[in-house]
């Protein structure tokens, strides 16, 4: 009997010691992805950062063109909106290089290329004449600033409280963001026009109405871009805990 529960208890510890052998390479193995992912994210940020300086720079220079060209057309209100567009980039850069980039370089990349196609081919380029031009413009101004949003409420919430957020939540905090924005531009289109005789807003009575729609939809895009990413990291973080 004694000899039975002898046997018992070595074999009790020798399964122990496997059982702590087995936890602690587990523990390395994650310790190990999480340095790689912590490398990888690095990595990919550098990226982005470079991306969004590129952009910029390609917008700048395409924006001093446009300006020069308008100054030979003795074209001074636009030329007055290209060196406000520009000072309004060298805002976001300063503040993207002094804070470190608190802006996501994606966000900031968006942002540019909205600025090109919205000033650069829309203002300079005579773009608004294109059909549809404009109501492309306020699709584009919708997604990022839906992203922008998102962004927002992740900042608002430290990252970590958004995770447990509904999914019809988000939704519809983002698309009525998009919605919010949308009327303030306009209402920021409509001082443009009455004060420094911009020509943003269209002769048509309907024409608020259907950027405003535009916008919304644009922000329906985000709302299911983001839904979509957010049910991918859930699977991911399953299948790694499985």
């Amino acid at each position: 009997m004694n000899k039975t529960f002898a046997a018992l208890n070595m074999a009790t510890g020798y399964f122990q010691n496997l059982l702590n052998t087995y936890n602690k390479e587990q523990e390395k193995t994650s310790q190990v992805a999480g340095e790689g992912r912590i490398i990888m994210e690095s990595m990919q940020n550098r990226r982005t950062i470079g991306v969004e300086r590129i952009v910029w720079w390609s917008v700048q220079i395409s924006l001093l063109a446009g300006i020069y060209y308008m100054y030979t057309q003795d074209n001074g209100t636009k030329v007055f909106m290209g060196f406000l567009t520009i000072a309004v980039m060298l805002a976001i850069a300063l503040v993207q290089r002094r804070f470190n980039y608190p802006l996501p370089s994606t966000l900031a990349s968006i942002v540019y290329l909205f600025i090109f196609f919205s000033v650069v081919i829309g203002t300079f380029g005579g773009g608004y004449k294109i059909k549809h031009f404009d109501d492309f413009l306020h699709v584009f101004s919708g997604i990022w600033i839906g992203y922008a949003s998102w962004v927002i409420l992740r900042r608002v919430l430290h990252n970590g409280g958004a995770a447990n957020l509904p999914n019809s939540f988000i939704a519809l905090y983002i698309i009525s963001f998009s919605l919010a924005a949308g009327a303030v531009w306009e209402l920021l289109e409509f001082a443009g026009d009455k004060l420094f005789s911009f020509t943003a807003q269209g002769r048509d009575p309907d024409d608020t109405m259907i950027d405003m729609i535009m916008g919304s939809i644009g922000g329906v895009i985000t709302a299911f871009a983001i839904l979509k990413l957010r049910g991918k990291d859930k699977s991911e973080e399953t299948d790694e805990e499985e």
